[in-house]
């Protein structure tokens, strides 16, 4: 160790003697320090950037599970409202179906006219018969038995709806069931009251339960694998979805560029299956926005550390 000191002590002293040796020296190992700690400085800040975006994906699909449970309640209380209806209890029970599609039709313009929210549908189930107005009776079925409520999303002819199944009650006993649904894109109102933007994609193979109507003049496709129907959505996002690698994204969970922050769920439906991805975003442009701000916070730490490093290394020199 003595050595080693000694060598270096030798080996200053010779390049003091040499003065442009001793100026090129320092200069090296002054460029040489500015460039380690420009790329030291550079990752860290990319790793906090990392970092701060994956808690936004964090922040945005726990945003994403409140506004859905808020929704699925909202979709059961109307339905338990409906199911109290004496007229719809009456005609279940006499197997009227247009009559009942009625009331139901009528309580449906009814609440559509009266509330801000995405149109509602509403359909009836019957414990005794197969309704002709139901579909999604595999869900029924299970409410009629359990007397529990159920919510969730589902793919069928009226396209992929948020739904809620409330049982029909009369006497103690269960003799059918309610469903109130509403359109996927209903979401998209909750998170432009903050500010975001929201897209639901289809996954192709999803088609096979939606009506023509629906897999014709609405869904467009994306990419190889997924669907969207574009004319329910900012066009800006949708036109920067359609830029990015989904696959890379997902494997990323988010993405941000110049023009918006953009981050995924999986869209589950009742079954359990991944019908699609939910994307979340956030524009870019403006100093206010949360991209701007964290790449600001980034440039002003990289700014400071590398003035402290450059001060420094003259220091020492």
């Amino acid at each position: 160790m003595f050595s080693f000191i000694k060598s270096l002590q030798s080996i200053k002293l010779y390049l003091k003697k040499n003065k442009w040796m001793w100026f090129t020296a320092l200069t090296v190992a002054s460029a040489g320090g500015v460039l380690a700690s420009m790329i030291f400085i550079n990752s860290m800040t990319q790793d906090v950037a990392k970092k701060t975006y994956l808690e936004e994906h964090r922040l945005d699909t726990n945003l994403l599970d409140n506004f859905l449970v808020s929704r699925y309640e909202s979709l059961l209380a109307i339905g338990s409202i409906v199911s109290l209806n004496a007229d719809i209890m009456d005609s279940i029970k006499l197997k009227n179906d247009a009559k009942v599609v009625d009331i139901l039709t009528a309580n449906a313009k009814s609440i559509n006219a009266k509330t801000n929210i995405s149109p509602i549908k509403i359909k009836y189930y019957a414990k005794d018969y197969k309704a002709s107005d139901s579909q999604n009776n595999e869900f029924a079925d299970l409410v009629m038995s359990s007397n529990q409520n159920i919510s969730g999303i589902v793919a069928n002819r009226d396209g992929i709806r948020l739904i809620g199944i409330t049982p029909v009650h009369d006497s103690n006993s269960t003799i059918g069931a309610i469903e109130i649904s509403q359109s996927i894109h209903a979401v998209k109102v909750d998170f432009e009251r903050l500010g975001k933007e929201f897209i639901f994609v289809l996954n192709k193979n999803q088609l096979v339960f939606l009506d023509i109507a629906h897999k014709t003049d609405t869904y467009h496709d994306i990419d190889e694998t997924y669907k969207v129907a574009f004319h329910n959505y900012d066009s800006k996002f949708y036109q920067n979805l359609q830029r990015l690698n989904i696959e890379e994204v997902v494997v990323r969970k988010y993405e941000a560029n110049k023009e918006f922050y953009t981050t995924y769920d999986e869209t589950i439906d009742l079954n359990g299956r991944q019908i699609g991805l939910f994307f979340i975003g956030e524009s870019s442009i403006g100093g206010s926005s949360f991209v701007q701000i964290t790449k600001n916070m980034i440039n002003t730490i990289t700014t400071v550390a590398l003035g402290l490093v450059i001060s420094l290394i003259l220091f020492i020199f």
